[in-house]
């Protein structure tokens, strides 16, 4: 029931570099979980204002309301609101907008105006790369509320996007758009092959998730290919990062390197990712299943299996509480274990309880369902048993 009073946004967008990467891409060298960017929660039917949610720690103490029931910018307000509820973001911003004019010192209307940036820019961002409009709107959010740190953060992410990929070659398949700098030959060379190597992948994945991102008018899944000081700018991640995905499939090429196994594994890893993503509907599957069946996919997870039979050797279990958040969060130096735990799960289930199992779990998500209580609902056993068994098997 909407409030006649002028009242703000019970969420805002929770921001920070949204991804999943794959440590085990570069072996020579240690790789880190790249981080996520969760969708914005739905808005509640009261209206009030909360602090943002980004980054994700301790939450700050509840905004003041404003107190003008009744009012000519209250009623634009509760509008407004409507309007972002319905992603009409065009005219939401330019009901706050009105509101932010009429009362520049409010802070409850120039913090809605910001929140209403962020969502168009994320939307639009999500269908066109680089953006310049995204950009701008997010430019204006931060400053309307520079108390946001993530969103400076990612302001300066994709200033960097924009700013690299503006003059990159881009080829497109059925499914996918791949950019990359044409003045580098060997990416040149290798663009055809790339984009038949991850047509390949996604008609194998397609059978396996009964999904078919990229047709039907849907967006093609975009893939890029940076130099490594480039990828490790406008990711924020370490320059021995082996990739991430975001939405975008983001891979740092070598010089003079082209399509190789390697290359392939790494490209397949991350397009699972997109199938996760795709198939649960957002970004809330377990860190663990999410990394377990992009490496369980592999087209041969053999030699993945072994090397992580041996990494965790002697190892005691980590809880798969723990592994619920992206592995950034962990110590670098556990980061591997679990990966090497969370693939040796995903088999183990997948040996015990059929892939139907996995997958019942990305799609339950969707549905609103947690991981856990999915995985009971079609097998009728608890995961938490599940994971026992896994420990006994295993020695530990």
């Amino acid at each position: 029931m909407k409030s006649a009073g002028t009242l703000g946004l019970l969420v805002a967008v929770a921001l920070g570099a949204g991804a999943a990467g794959a440590w085990w891409a570069r072996r020579d060298e240690p790789q880190l979980q790249p981080e996520r960017r969760d969708e914005p929660a739905p808005l509640a039917s009261v209206r009030r204002e909360a602090p943002p949610s980004e980054p994700a720690t301790a939450p700050e103490p509840e905004l003041p309301r404003t107190t003008a029931p009744g009012s000519r910018l209250g009623a634009l307000n509760d509008e407004a609101i409507a309007a972002l509820e319905r992603r009409e973001f065009d005219r939401a911003i330019e009901l706050f907008e009105q509101c932010h004019a009429g009362a520049p010192a409010e802070k409850v209307f120039r913090g809605n105006l910001a929140e209403a940036l962020v969502r168009r820019a994320l939307d639009l961002h999500d269908r066109l790369r680089p953006c310049e409009r995204c950009v701008e709107d997010l430019a204006r959010a931060v400053e309307l509320v520079p108390e946001r740190e993530g969103l400076a953060r990612l302001l300066e992410r994709w200033r960097a996007e924009l700013e690299t990929e503006q003059e990159f070659l881009r080829d497109r398949s059925v499914h996918f758009e791949l950019s990359y700098d044409g003045w580098r030959q060997s990416l040149l060379d290798a663009a055809p092959d790339v984009l038949a190597e991850l047509e390949l992948h996604c008609a194998d994945l397609s059978l396996v998730f009964a999904l078919w991102p990229g047709e039907n008018g849907a967006r093609r899944i975009p893939v890029v290919l940076y130099r490594r000081e480039e990828f490790a700018r406008i990711t924020g991640l370490s320059e021995w990062a082996g990739g991430s995905f975001d939405g975008t499939i983001r891979v740092p090429i070598a010089e003079g390197r082209s399509l190789d196994p390697a290359l392939s594994a790494l490209l397949r890893h991350e397009l699972v990712h997109a199938f996760v993503r795709e198939a649960s509907g957002g970004d809330k599957v377990p860190a663990w299943l999410n990394e377990g069946l992009a490496q369980w996919l592999a087209r041969d997870p053999s030699g993945e299996l072994a090397a992580a039979r041996r990494r965790m050797a002697g190892r005691a279990l980590v809880p798969l509480e723990k592994l619920e958040r992206p592995f950034a969060a962990l110590p670098e130096p556990e980061i591997p274990f679990a990966y090497a735990q969370s693939l040796l799960f995903t088999a183990f289930l997948e040996r015990q309880y059929g892939r139907e199992s996995l997958l019942a779990m990305v799609r339950g998500i969707r549905g609103g369902e947690r991981a856990a209580s999915a995985f009971e609902s079609w097998t009728r056993v608890p995961l938490a048993l599940a994971f026992e068994d896994f420990g006994a098997e295993s020695g530990r």
